[in-house]
Order: C-alpha cells, then sequence, then structure tokens
C-alpha cells in the first residue's frame, strides 16, 4: 500500500510540473530566435531602419513638409497588423519635430464624427471649429511586407523584405523608397517543426 502511495504522488508531481510554465520579462531589443515567423525585433528593426532613412533623406521641400501614412499591405502568408510599423514610424517622425504628420483614414472617421456633431446643434459655434481649414499632405507613405520561403525535408528559410515609399501628391512623383531585408532559417528537430 505504501508502495502503491509513493507511485500515485511521484506521477501526480510529474503531472503538475509537466502543467506548468513560467514567464519572464524580456528585453524587447533582444532577437527572438523563437521561430521564422516576423516578430516584434523584426518589427524594430524595420520601422528604426526605415525612420531613419526617411529623416536622413533631402528630398523634402519646405521647414515641416506635410505627410500623411497610406497603408502597408501585408503580403506574407501569417496574419500580421503592419500598422504596428507604421505606427512605430509615425511616433518617431512626429517626436523628430521635422515633419507635420497628418491623420489618415482612422484619424479621418474620428475627425468627421466630431464635426458632424459640433454641426448638429447641442455645441455652441463661437466654440465649434470651422469647416474647410484642413491641411493638405504633400507627401504620403505606402508600403508592403513581402516574404519567401524555401524548405527542404529539415530545413526551413524565410526572406522577409519590408519597402516603403514617399510619393509627392501634387505630382506623382516617388520621392523616397526604402527596404529593409530580414532573413530567418529554422533547422527540424527530431520531433519536427
Amino acid at each position: 500500500m505504501i508502495r502503491l502511495t509513493a507511485i500515485v504522488l511521484g506521477l501526480s508531481a510529474l503531472s503538475a510540473g509537466a502543467c506548468s510554465h513560467k514567464v519572464q520579462p524580456i528585453d524587447p531589443d533582444r532577437p527572438e530566435t523563437i521561430d521564422t515567423k516576423f516578430g516584434f525585433p523584426d518589427l524594430k528593426l524595420v520601422a528604426n531602419d526605415m525612420t531613419q532613412s526617411f529623416l536622413g533623406s533631402d528630398k523634402w521641400g519646405g521647414d515641416r513638409p506635410r505627410i500623411v501614412f497610406g497603408g502597408v499591405r501585408n503580403r506574407t502568408q501569417q496574419h500580421l497588423d503592419t500598422e504596428n510599423i507604421t505606427d512605430t514610424i509615425r511616433t518617431a517622425l512626429i517626436q523628430s519635430g521635422k515633419f507635420s504628420v497628418l491623420a489618415g483614414a482612422v484619424g479621418i472617421a474620428e475627425i468627421e464624427q466630431e464635426t458632424t456633431y459640433q454641426q448638429s446643434g447641442p455645441v455652441d459655434m463661437a466654440s465649434a471649429v470651422e469647416l474647410g481649414k484642413q491641411l493638405g499632405a504633400e507627401y504620403v507613405l505606402y508600403g508592403a511586407l513581402r516574404e519567401m520561403r524555401k524548405e527542404r525535408d529539415d530545413l526551413k528559410v524565410v526572406w522577409y523584405k519590408f519597402t516603403m515609399n514617399a510619393v509627392n501628391v501634387q505630382t506623382r512623383q516617388l520621392v523616397w523608397a526604402e527596404e529593409q531585408d530580414i532573413a530567418k532559417m529554422e533547422e527540424k528537430t527530431l520531433f519536427g517543426w
């Protein structure tokens, strides 16, 4: 009976240990090597390189060129929120003070909602915003994230390419373009991917 109790307790302990997990903070700047998927360190690398290239370019006319962010298309096999990349770039450009960053599609929807409310009657017209005073963008930034994959029995390699462009709204001329490449390799272990 004592032996059976010891076996049951031992199995219970093993079972409890197998189901537990540990969560701990990590440095977000540390390279992540869990798998070949696009991750947070990749986002930071791409956003930083794009921002530095954009800030270092001499293609912008005027003291503080007016820019707006268009979309970044996700052309990968992963479900990625590419707005994370543009949010990071937009924040850095605003903080630089070198550009006048205008609201994009999401911000415009909120502006329209507020101006409609202000014009609907409950707001004192002396404090309502004057319509027709919004600024137009001189440049639109847009881009794409693409991937290429190669696999063989024991190896998977994924290349990511992030491209960003700036187009002059008046002339339709592409005035700035930049690319960032990231490559990752994953080797199959004894137990598979």
